[in-house]
């Protein structure tokens, strides 16, 4: 049975084939625990995970995983949505650039030629893959849910990338968000 409380950090380590994987997707409400259950905890109450409708229950989440599904558009837009990037001045949000500093996507940005207005291909073709990862955890920021699910954050990345992805981590942990980092270290 696992408790889930606000403004934690909680690592789910261990080796390939451990059931990380397995028990994210029991959080995430995607398979049925065969033992056990979750237990969501909000303002002193606890409610069973499959008391919640997974409706309400994935409005509440952001998942990272390993490869963050990223779409054809600008940067901006798989950062805010298409909705919200098409509003004027978007791209000055203050808490849009808060996140994007916290995650180091700035440098990224400030280093495209088309800068926020940078378009990408599917799966975010035209960055590398550190470089998805802190467009993902600034989303992950901006987006302002509850809890954060992040599928091995640091995996496949240089030594510069793993440092803004633990920056990032932390700036969802401080601004209140729950945040579950699935690792093998």
């Amino acid at each position: 049975t696992a408790t889930i409380r606000p403004g934690r950090l909680t690592a789910l380590a261990g080796p390939s084939g451990a059931g990380k994987t397995t028990t994210s997707q029991v959080l995430l409400g995607l398979l049925e625990p065969e033992r056990g259950g979750v237990r969501v905890v909000t303002d002193g109450a606890s409610t069973p995970l499959s008391e919640i409708s997974p409706a309400s229950w994935w409005q509440q989440i952001t998942w990272v995983p390993q490869r963050p599904a990223l779409t054809p558009g600008t940067v901006l837009d798989n950062v805010l949505g298409p909705e919200a990037a098409a509003r004027p001045g978007a791209d000055e949000d203050p808490s849009l650039r808060q996140a994007a500093r916290a995650c180091g996507l700035d440098e990224v940005v400030a280093t495209l030629d088309g800068g926020w207005h940078q378009r990408i291909g599917q799966g975010g073709v035209g960055l590398s893959v550190g470089q998805r990862q802190r467009l993902a955890l600034t989303r992950a920021l901006v987006a302002r849910t509850p809890l954060v699910v992040l599928d091995e954050p640091t995996a496949h990345l240089d030594a510069a990338s793993e440092a803004h992805v633990l920056d990032a981590v932390e700036a969802l942990r401080a601004a209140g968000h729950t945040v579950i980092v699935i690792a093998h270290r």
